[in-house]
């Protein structure tokens, strides 16, 4: 790189997930990188689960493991699961995959997200270039016409961004001062997570239930450290359950013997008897899709350019994708003389993305609309939809596949080190 490339700075607002990996990816290449994290320092969770999980696809592994992440994760705290299970809880319709069909040992892993931004911030910690500052909030954003660059301020503290990148989650603040439209959709659901024990270990398999009030997912957790045994680890399961807000209201509100009963009923005999080990925390859902990700020298990435519904788990996996593909943009400018922001890289940047984000958003509305339908023509469609899917292995493993995040348009980083290298000499 030139030295007047070498001398711009990019600053990112917002850490968690999706900034972290996004100045690590940038930082790496010598690039200077500031985080402007509102939140204080990310620490290794310890003892037990924490509430906010999130599902890994292979593409977001291979992210971790090629930029040296992984080797920063707890192992005892990454649960891999080589099966999913889906079924209607009306009905007999079921899918059941498995990584083994698609030639993989995992369909992907969970961990808590403070234990993936803990590992960002010990691993952005050994980058020269980059300078991550927790508990900084942002007062004042505003770029000069002149000079292109952004000032940003907070209190006494002032900074000059060639490239300002908006991390800062679904009411982003810096997507609302670049004055990018991008206001919440309301879903009609909102969310209650929990952690429950059950009677039979999970297997490593996820699962899912669709009802008419919406989704209730189990995810396989760790197993803890105090257990006598790994079987008796492998039972405990992270639920996300997604319904009508009245409904979820009530649930949140049972004692937890009564809530134990109404979560047996919606999952009946999957696992057995379950118990409630944890507080419920309950969120809205609502959707959100920026009009444009990108303006003179700024970019939007995860949260801040796009919410989808939880129902697949793949929130985190575009957020970590967009941050992959802009860096992917964002160096090679640098590397041909460019300017950091140049604007036909910003504008690669959201063609490579903003359409597939957007298209999971819509599958996902669809998913939602279609199990929420009782008329009896529509879910014998979908019982014999699913059973059709079950069996047919060529359509199966296509949706394996997806769920996987083996796309057509990975950035080289998000491949397999063999597939990466092939990818990068092109």
């Amino acid at each position: 790189m030139t030295q007047q490339v070498d001398q711009q700075h990019i600053i990112i607002v917002g850490g968690g997930m999706t900034g972290g990996l996004l100045a690590v990816l940038l930082a790496e290449q010598g690039l200077k990188v500031t985080v402007l994290d509102g939140a204080p320092a990310p620490a290794m969770p310890q003892g037990k689960a924490q509430l906010r999980v999130s599902t890994l696809t292979e593409a977001s592994h291979w992210l971790l493991r090629n930029t040296g992440v992984w080797d920063y994760l707890d192992a005892s705290r990454v649960q891999p699961y080589s099966a999913m299970q889906v079924w209607d809880q009306d009905g007999t319709g079921e899918v059941l995959f498995q990584a083994e069909e698609v030639g993989a040992e995992s369909l992907g892993w969970l961990l808590e997200n403070g234990h993936l931004a803990a590992a960002l911030y010990q691993k952005a910690a050994t980058l020269p270039t980059l300078d991550w500052q927790c508990g900084v909030q942002v007062d004042a954003l505003r770029r000069d016409a002149g000079t292109g660059q952004w000032a940003v301020r907070s209190g006494d503290m002032h900074w000059q961004a060639d490239l300002l990148v908006g991390a800062d989650g679904a009411r982003s603040q810096v997507r609302e001062q670049a004055g990018i439209s991008g206001g919440p959709r309301d879903s009609g659901h909102h969310a209650l997570v929990a952690t429950i024990a059950t009677e039979q270990p999970h297997g490593g398999c996820a699962r899912q239930v669709f009802m008419d009030a919406g989704p209730l997912a189990l995810l396989p957790l760790f197993t803890d450290a105090d257990t006598d045994s790994e079987q008796a680890g492998q039972r405990q399961c992270s639920i996300v359950w997604s319904a009508w807000p009245e409904r979820i209201a009530e649930l949140r509100d049972k004692d937890a013997v009564s809530f134990a009963a109404e979560l047996q009923a919606a999952v009946g005999d999957a696992l057995g008897p379950v118990t409630l080990l944890s507080e419920r925390a309950v969120f809205p859902i609502q959707a959100r899709h920026a009009s444009q990700y990108v303006s003179a020298g700024l970019a939007l990435v995860g949260d801040a350019a796009h919410v989808i519904h939880p129902l697949a788990g793949q929130g985190v996996n575009l957020g970590l994708l967009d941050a992959a593909v802009l860096a992917e943009e964002v160096v090679r400018a640098c590397e041909q003389g460019r300017h950091c922001a140049d604007p036909a890289a910003l504008a690669r940047y959201q063609r490579r993305r903003r359409g597939e984000n957007l298209l999971m958003q819509n599958a996902m509305r669809g998913f939602q609309a279609l199990f929420e339908q009782r008329a009896m023509p529509v879910r014998w469609l979908r019982n014999t939809g699913m059973r059709w899917v079950n069996q047919a292995g060529p359509v199966k493993g296509f949706f394996a596949r997806q769920a996987m995040g083996r796309t057509t348009d990975l950035p080289a980083r998000a491949k397999p080190p063999v597939f990466g290298a092939r990818a990068s000499s092109r």
